[in-house]
């Protein structure tokens, strides 16, 4: 069977090119938006744990980094800072704003930060922000043509883009970073000072315990004696802002994810039913020679089977390929097709695809007349 099907492959290679493409682009397609998804998940995980220290304080009833608005008093650093086990507690404070370049609006996440807290990758440019500086991240930077050195203006408040970063972006917002010199400033010579009530000097306290210290034990205390705020590990805030996009996005993508295999089903089996049904003439001659149904049924299988291994590996390159123009392109969006998870159940999928639509003309060989063949 296998000399057949070699045989088989060698007298029609252009077929058999076309069909291993085709497969690959539905392979690629699927694997795009497997590591969208991937990526997504990723850098909601990631805001939170980025951002250092091993209990991060919230306003109570605030268990997210990411889409949700936290205010703590000034006192409340004093306080955490006084717990036993406590080493330090950095201030951090998150603002929702938004930066518009050309008619081109574009949503942020500004995060104000002392000694911790900042960016974690920077690509260019100075590691700290100076006087009125500002670190963006790549995403910003590419989309608004704003490299280091140039004026980045936010409700009438002129920055100067002191480095960029990368990796610092979530739920397909880019995060910017200032430092607390420049918070008031911008608070009081900005178009937002009118509603200046509504923006927190303090969202979250990133707390670095003493060596030896029990991390829930410092969290109960902290909770104890600071009852309008909650206590979480950076986990537990990387787990729920997962969870909000799941809940937000998760149903959307995940419908396209299942159209995306609908697809590949159709196009996979259908291509895999036309080469095995091209072929029925061929294939009753040989059973005039004397093969079996069987081992002609065995032979398309392994067809389809084959052809689609051949187009895994092609089709996970071409993803790969697609990531990083869409990530070159848009830095905002983090795709990775190279996920194994993504990759296994794709390539199971695939194989599968690939089986069905060989199985449906199956039937036909089974029913094969010889006779019939020589006499049409």
């Amino acid at each position: 069977m296998i000399s057949l099907l070699i045989r088989q492959l060698r007298l029609e290679v252009t077929r058999c090119i076309f069909t291993i493409v085709a497969i690959a682009a539905v392979v690629a397609e699927i694997l795009i938006l497997e590591g969208f998804l991937a990526g997504l998940y990723l850098q909601l995980r990631e805001a939170a744990i980025n951002r250092g220290g091993e209990l991060i304080v919230t306003q109570a009833g605030v268990s997210n980094f990411v889409a949700a608005r936290s205010v703590l008093p000034q006192t409340a650093r004093l306080d955490v800072e006084a717990v036993e086990g406590v080493r330090v507690a950095h201030p951090l404070t998150g603002i929702s704003a938004i930066y518009e370049q050309n008619g081109i609006r574009t949503p942020i996440m500004i995060i104000v930060y002392d000694t911790a807290g900042g960016p974690t990758e920077i690509i260019a440019g100075d590691v700290r922000p100076g006087e009125r500086g500002i670190i963006i991240d790549r995403a910003l930077a590419v989309k608004h043509d704003l490299p280091v050195g140039s004026t980045m203006t936010i409700s009438e408040f002129d920055f100067s883009v002191s480095a960029i970063s990368t990796n610092s972006a979530a739920f397909m917002t880019p995060f910017a970073f200032i430092t607390y010199d420049d918070l008031i400033d911008f608070y009081f010579e900005s178009d937002i000072a009118a509603d200046i009530a509504t923006f927190p000097l303090l969202s979250f306290l990133l707390v670095e315990l003493d060596a030896g210290a029990e991390t829930l034990e410092v969290a109960r205390q902290i909770k104890k004696r600071l009852d309008i705020a909650d206590v979480h590990l950076p986990l537990e805030l990387a787990s729920n802002d997962e969870t909000l996009g799941k809940e937000m996005l998760g149903p959307i993508l995940g419908l396209l994810l299942i159209v995306s295999y609908g697809i590949g089903i159709l196009v996979v089996g259908l291509f895999m039913y036309m080469a095995i049904r091209n072929r029925i003439r061929d294939l009753g001659i040989l059973r005039a020679l004397g093969f079996r149904a069987r081992a002609l049924s065995l032979s398309a299988l392994l067809e389809a089977a084959f052809l689609a291994v051949l187009a895994l590996p092609l089709g996970i390159l071409l993803a790969d390929l697609i990531a990083s123009a869409i990530e070159n392109a848009a830095p905002i969006y983090l795709i990775l097709p190279m996920e194994p998870e993504g990759i296994l159940r794709t390539s199971a999928a695939t194989l599968v695809f690939a089986l069905i639509g060989a199985l449906i003309p199956v039937r036909a060989i089974v029913n094969i007349d010889p006779a019939e063949v020589f006499r049409g």
